[in-house]
């Protein structure tokens, strides 16, 4: 039997009309909160080469990367997590050429809390950085939620 939430969550998919906007923030209240860190953590992945490419040497957001996923293994503590997503954010503040690179960096910066507005942040981050846009979010969420095991 599919849990209520898995399915209120993919008929909302099938039935959203999608916008530059990316994810809802609604549709990812429904989601448990391990889901929405993964998510944000994908996302914050597909946003970093604009980063990358822009600032080769600032490699504060793929550490926030890095350590979002550390957390989630429980390698590492919310504190150290925080102050890795904390020097990404200030790596946003300080970015000057463009929003998506920018966006890029604020993407890795918010991935490991995943509260639904910074899941939501980090979604329209990459989707605004990334050549893809926010065409890959559909598929990549209906994946996670199909395959997730409460």
């Amino acid at each position: 039997m599919i849990a209520y939430w898995k399915a209120e969550a993919l008929a909302e998919l099938q039935n959203i009309e999608w916008t530059k906007w990316g994810v809802r923030y609604n549709l990812l209240l429904k989601l448990p909160l391990r889901l929405r860190q993964e998510f944000a953590i994908i996302c914050a992945e597909k946003a970093l080469p604009a980063w990358e490419a822009a600032y080769p040497q600032d490699g504060r957001p793929k550490a926030a990367i890095a350590a979002a996923k550390a957390f989630l293994r429980g390698e590492i503590s919310a504190e150290e997590c925080r102050e890795a997503a904390q020097a990404a954010s200030a790596a946003a503040r300080a970015a000057y050429y463009g929003a998506s690179v920018a966006y890029a960096a604020r993407a890795a910066s918010v991935a490991y809390a995943a509260r639904a507005a910074l899941a939501a942040d980090a979604a329209y981050a990459a989707g605004h950085a990334s050549i893809g846009g926010w065409d890959w979010q559909v598929p990549l969420l209906t994946d996670l939620i199909t395959n997730w095991e409460d």
